[in-house]
């Protein structure tokens, strides 16, 4: 991994999060969803930057079915 996609994920994170903090966004806004994107692109990790999001809920309502 190089030195500009860990620049890039940590970015990613720090304004993905701080998008609900600072500008007082609801959890799961489109600038998190963006962040979350980039960090998938670059990683392959499927991540949720707000663990107490609806989106968080569904997707363990999911893996309990299966």
């Amino acid at each position: 991994m190089s030195v500009w996609s860990i620049v890039l994920i940590v970015g990613s994170i720090v304004v993905g999060v701080g998008s609900t903090i600072v500008f007082k966004l609801k959890q799961d806004n489109k600038i998190e969803e963006i962040a979350e994107a980039v960090i998938e692109r670059e990683t392959g990790i499927d991540i949720d930057l707000s663990p107490g999001s609806e989106e968080k809920k569904e997707a363990k309502k999911e893996n309990k079915k299966e």
